[in-house]
């Protein structure tokens, strides 16, 4: 495997693209989602980032999460996070970043939330 980390892309809408995350968000994989995400932005679309299957999340992990929050921001777009692994919650949590990132229970609550 090139990357320890495999992004799905599920069924999303035409406003919005839901990408499905197993493995490791860390330095070396940041810039394969950093990358699998433009596609996304460069369309103009919200993001929804499944985080379920996420097994580990670094500092450098958790950067490129705010990094990719900011540059959605930036053109008035929005990623939200979904069904977020324990460790993923108690990541953000530790470092109360639940105000910086939009944290759902699933996938459909972020996109109803999108929708609205």
């Amino acid at each position: 495997m090139a990357h320890d980390l495999v992004i799905e892309r599920a069924q999303g809408d035409s406003t919005c693209d839901v990408l499905r995350l197993t493995g490791r968000i860390d330095a070396r994989s940041a810039s394969h989602l950093i990358e699998e995400c433009r596609q996304t932005l460069v369309a103009g679309r919200h993001l929804v980032l499944n985080l379920a299957g996420v097994t580990f999340l670094s500092s450098s992990g958790i950067g490129t999460l705010l990094v990719l929050s900011e540059r959605f921001d930036e053109i008035g777009k929005t990623v939200s996070f979904a069904s977020a692994s324990d460790l993923v919650r108690s990541s953000i949590e530790l470092l109360s970043l639940e105000t910086f990132l939009r944290f759902h229970d699933s996938e459909d609550e972020a996109r109803r939330k999108l929708a609205a």
